[in-house]
């Protein structure tokens, strides 16, 4: 009996691990196809058979085994579909390898049963070791029930082996499924982050190869040169191979002003200064620091660059090295131009959320001010709407971070539909925190729109199995209005919002609030 329970559990256990990882990539989706849910009752179905051939005979016409975790597991993968189709798998393989009897019918209607109970929690139920623990619970009611209809008071002893049976193999196997499917998970985020990091590599080489007009060069805390770009190589006519191990920033200066800088930098320190400290003396720690400079080509002819020079350190503080980037100044007036271009493409990206495009806490804190002191020239109410997505965290626990930066995305297309067409601001306040600034808006108006935010989220239907308010991701929104007085400042208008904000999540969430004074 021992050794037929052990090769039970072996079974059990591998056919566990085999499924886990055919389905590892299957788990992120919130959604699986009928086909495949049927596909994988089937599977299941069969292996409930097959551990039948492994049972423990108990009599004559009884057997126990662990194909009821199989119908209960089957649930976990496909839900309802799954779940069914096994258990009418392994109420056909009972009868036909047992034959036509009263213990083998009992069976078969006991497996068939569990099939669509454990189907009915598994699609009802969403908390993961709830779900096992009343799938287990629900198969020894149906199974001990069915064992005292066939065998009276008898069943006792029979009840007692079948719930040690099922009670160990169902949580071993729970706690299985879950190591495995954190471990998949954990692997999944890996390969994740070895692309982004590939991609990233790729997309910085690929910069760095195709910046043919700007010269970039890494030199070590020494002077000795490490990385010299395609446009180094065009700009000074010196080969790389040439360039990398030598103190390359020595050959490409220009004698007479190198020799000025030195001397002027010494006069200012009242001490003598080694060649590199003329490049780096400006440095400050975290800043770069730019400088006009007359480099020469290989052959001697002059040119003026712009320097931009920045220290490169290690997360511990450790300095790696200086990274250059230099812009040939000859042709002045093409560089200028496009030097203006960089400027104004860093300026629009620093004032852009870089996930969900709306305006960043930056770009908000500016307006907020200027918005607000045009309304106190002309005595105008100023409203802020602060809202945050409901239950976040367990969002992005459940449907990983790229599922909550889709979420986020799509909330804030939402603000920016919604207040696209007044004379206003959103902005990502930070993490899932927005905020809105409405000029010329009064409490009521501020509140309309803060309850049409809400609905329009929800509106939105995204799924959200893990919320507590509701099945779809939701918003609770707080709004506050004031004219601005003496006594009264921005970030004081930004804190009654976001009171509230508060209020709106203790009442419950999914709901949006106004600020009345005193609350």
């Amino acid at each position: 009996m021992f050794q037929l329970f052990i090769a039970n559990l072996a079974l059990l256990t591998a056919f566990m691990f085999l499924s886990s990882r055919l389905l590892r990539n299957q788990e992120r989706k919130p959604f699986l196809p009928v086909k495949l849910r049927l596909v994988i009752g089937g599977v299941h179905g069969l292996f409930g058979i097959l551990l039948m051939f492994f049972s423990v005979r108990v009599d004559g016409t009884t057997i126990l085994d662990f194909r009821q975790i199989s119908i209960i597991a089957a649930a976990h993968f496909g839900g309802i579909y799954a779940s069914a189709v096994t258990g009418l798998i392994i109420a056909t393989g009972r009868i036909g390898m047992f034959g036509v009897n009263p213990s083998s019918l009992t069976a078969a209607t006991t497996a068939t049963l569990l099939g669509f109970i454990s189907g009915i929690i598994a699609m009802r139920i969403t908390n993961y070791w709830k779900k096992w623990l009343l799938s287990i619970a629900a198969s020894i009611g149906v199974i001990t029930t069915s064992l005292f209809f066939l065998l009276g008071w008898q069943s006792w002893k029979v009840n007692l082996y079948f719930i040690a049976i099922i009670l160990s193999g169902g949580l071993f196997v729970a706690y299985l499924i879950r190591y495995l499917s954190d471990a998949n998970r954990l692997v999944y985020q890996l390969e994740e982050s070895e692309a982004k990091y590939r991609r990233s590599f790729t997309l910085q080489e690929a910069i760095f190869r195709s910046a043919t007009g700007v010269a970039i060069i890494f030199i070590d805390p020494a002077g000795i040169t490490k990385v010299f770009n395609p446009g180094a190589e065009r700009m000074f006519g010196i080969p790389v191979d040439e360039a990398i191990g030598r103190r390359v920033p020595g050959t490409i200066v220009d004698p007479e002003a190198f020799a000025l800088r030195k001397q002027e930098l010494q006069r200012q320190l009242g001490r003598p200064v080694e060649d590199l400290e003329v490049f780096v003396a400006g440095l400050s720690e975290g800043k770069g620091h730019e400088q006009e400079w007359t480099f020469v080509r290989r052959g001697g002819e002059r040119m003026y660059v712009h320097l931009m020079l920045s220290e490169v350190r290690e997360r511990e503080d450790r300095l790696l090295g200086y990274l250059a980037i230099i812009v040939d100044r000859t042709e002045s007036k093409r560089a200028e131009e496009t030097m203006m271009q960089a400027n104004r493409m860093l300026e629009q990206l620093s004032r852009r959320d870089g996930l969900t495009g709306a305006a960043n806490r930056r770009a908000f804190d500016e307006f907020l001010d200027a918005a607000w002191a045009t309304a106190a020239m002309y005595s105008q109410s100023l409203s802020v709407i602060m809202l945050d997505i409901d239950c976040f965290k367990a969002y992005n626990d459940t449907y990983g971070h790229q599922g909550g930066d889709a979420c986020l995305k799509q909330v804030a297309g939402v603000l920016q539909r919604v207040v696209g067409s007044m004379d206003g601001l959103a902005a990502r306040y930070g993490g899932e925190e927005f905020v809105v600034i409405l000029t010329a808006c009064g409490r009521v108006q501020a509140a309309g729109v803060a309850e049409s935010i809400r609905r329009e989220v929800e509106a939105l239907r995204i799924r959200h199995i893990g919320s507590s308010v509701s099945e779809y991701v939701t918003v609770s929104v707080g709004s506050a209005s004031a004219i601005p007085y003496a006594g009264l400042s921005p970030l004081e208008l930004v804190g009654m919002a976001d009171k509230a904000l508060y209020r709106a999540k203790q009442e419950g969430r999914n709901r949006s609030e106004s600020y009345q004074p005193g609350s």
